[in-house]
Formats: C-alpha cells, structure tokens, sequence
C-alpha cells in the first residue's frame, strides 16, 4: 500500500524536474540567441579607402617630422566633418602631439599632420580604418568617412639632446632610476634642482613623473647628461604649478647617477 500510494508522487515530482530542466535550457537558449545578436550587429570594419591631403594654403614655417620617432607638439585650429558636411568637432585653437598616433583623435590625422609647414590649410581626408573604425564615436556613426579641416599654427619638438653619453647600464622601461637634474623655463628662470644630496629617484614608465621625464631618460646610460626641451603636453599642460606657468616649455638638464633593474 506504501509503495503504491507513493508512485503517483513520484512520478509528479519527476515529471517537474523534467520541466523545470527544459525551462532553463529554453532559457540559455534564448540568452545565447541575444548575445550572438549583439555581437552579429557589430559592422564589419569598412577597410576601403585612402588616407588624402589637400593643401589650401601652404605655409612656410617649420615642418612637422614624417619621422614617427619625432615627437611634435602642435597648435591648431580644427574642425572635423562628417562627408555628408556634418561637423561633429571644432575648435577655435588647441593642442595636440603628433606622437604616432597616441596624441591625435584618429590614426588618421596623426598620419595627415605629417609634412605640413606651420602657416599650411590642410584637408585630410581619413578612410573609418584610419579613424574611429566600426565604432560609434559621439556623433560620428560607425564606418564613417571625417573630414579634418586644419590650420597649423606653431610646433615645438620635443627634444633629447646627449650632453654627455654615458657608459653605465641602460635605462629601460621598468627600471627604477637615480638622477640629479635642475629645470627651467625656455625665459632661464630655475623653478626646481636636486643637483646637491640625494638623488631623486622613479621606476621608468609607471606614470609617476610627467611624461616627458618617462620618455626623455629612456635608454640614457650611467655616467651620461642629457637635456630634454620638453612642449607643455608632456609636461603639465594647462595646470600651473607652484613656480611654472600654465602651458610651459620645460627644460631639464638630466645626469642618470645608477639604475637599478
């Protein structure tokens, strides 16, 4: 009688663990369905097109490097434009590095500064795989054609000049660095100097000094001075700091004391 009376309810709970079992592979299903109607939404990366350059107007100052190794600071007005004719950036001045391709908007304007002379009206004309891709950006639709309409103001390099070459250990990304130094304004007023008692130390790379710091003591050697002319983007920007003006030229005479790896 016990067992009789108890294989209905066996069989109910059994037929409810069966059900409860389809719901959920139902319900995975239905998820992999979306995600992979996500992920196949995704446009395929227009790679068509080239990169154009139109000289308006041709400059006669200083000429921003094709060598990508060059690290330039620039002055510009820019606008940037949809091929519809939508304008979706402008500005009436700003500043941008031409440092292969971290400094600009776009790989694409990095590439379409090169060789154009302060002075110069340049329109580059930048294919979606040299600009923002198959991405949206803003108000720019994914795959999109932009239009740069640019007018070069002023440059300044970035400079790495060997007073002394050292024959010591290198210094490397990673690298922690001892160093005397003294700064100063491009006007020869000094705003800071270790030159007497300890040295000032940092690890190479890790974002602790301004970024002209981690780039100009990269590979110096032991023993060796050099002097960096470092432009206001790789230094402290628009922010003044205690004796150093806002959008400051920095230059730093730089002696590598050791470098622990």
């Amino acid at each position: 009688m016990m067992l009789s009376s108890s294989l209905p309810c066996i069989s109910f709970h059994f037929q409810t663990r069966i059900a409860a079992r389809i719901v959920i592979v139902l319900l995975a299903l239905i998820v992999c369905s979306s995600l992979t109607a996500c992920f196949t939404t995704d446009p395929t990366l227009d790679t068509s097109g080239e990169l154009r350059t139109n000289d308006v107007v041709i400059g006669t100052g200083a000429t921003i490097s094709v060598d990508t190794n060059i690290v330039t600071q620039v002055d510009v007005v820019l606008s940037e434009r949809l091929a519809n004719g939508t304008i979706t950036r402008a500005t009436a001045a700003t500043k941008l590095l031409v440092d292969n391709f971290t400094g600009t908007p776009t790989v694409g304007l990095d590439k379409g500064l090169r060789g154009m002379r302060v002075g110069s009206t340049r329109t580059i004309t930048v294919p979606p795989w040299l600009g923002y891709l198959n991405h949206q950006q803003g108000s720019v639709p994914a795959n999109s054609t932009i239009i740069y309409d640019v007018i070069l103001n002023k440059t300044e390099v970035f400079l790495r000049e060997d007073l002394v070459v050292g024959t010591g250990d290198s210094a490397k990304y990673n690298s922690t660095v001892n160093v005397t130094y003294t700064g100063r304004l491009l006007n020869g007023n000094y705003f800071d100097a270790n030159t007497a008692g300890a040295t000032f130390s940092f690890r190479l790379g890790a974002n602790s000094v301004i970024r002209g710091w981690d780039i100009g003591v990269l590979n110096m050697r032991v023993g060796g001075k050099r002097r960096l002319t470092i432009p206001s983007l790789l230094g402290y920007g628009a922010t003044a700091q205690a004796k150093i003006p806002a959008n400051s030229t920095l230059i730093f005479e730089i002696e590598l004391i050791s470098v622990v790896q």
